[in-house]
């Protein structure tokens, strides 16, 4: 089913909120366990001697979260082709247990494909934040279907 935003809705400039989410200190040790097994991320005493100063989350799995919550939204149910990539990707504050993320989505591109009639593509840029303020940005690529 397509109940999603086609190419001709979408334009450069506006902007989606995604619903908060909160992040646990089971899930940080978890998520990075299995995929990002660094000290500050898996062991609270080895974070409390590093210079974080405590547990902080991965930048992958703050990132998964947003893309996760924007999937959550529905406004590209049916009509998101997939992605074709992320750029400017930049971590600027630790995630830590307990800490609301909140994002916002804003298109910073959108055009239609060159080589095929039936997609464009839409550069989405994610402003990742809580609390404290901003704590990543990263600019994730999509191929969205057109309505004709």
């Amino acid at each position: 089913m397509m109940s999603g935003l086609f190419l001709e809705d979408l334009y450069i400039g506006q902007i989606f909120s995604t619903d908060p989410v909160t992040i646990s200190e089971s899930e940080i040790i978890a998520f990075a366990e299995k995929y990002d097994p660094q000290p500050f991320h898996i062991n609270k005493d080895a974070a409390e001697k590093s210079v974080y100063g405590g547990l902080i989350a991965s930048g992958f799995q703050t990132i998964a979260i947003a893309a996760g919550q924007w999937l959550r939204t529905g406004l590209l149910q049916g009509t998101s082709l997939g992605g074709l990539g992320m750029k400017d990707i930049n971590w600027l504050a630790p995630v830590r247990p307990g800490d609301v993320l909140n994002t916002l989505v804003e298109i910073t591109d959108c055009r239609a494909s060159k080589s095929r009639s039936d997609r464009g593509i839409v550069h989405f840029q994610y402003t990742i934040s809580n609390k404290g303020g901003v704590v990543a940005i990263i600019t994730i690529i999509i191929m969205v279907r057109k309505k004709n």
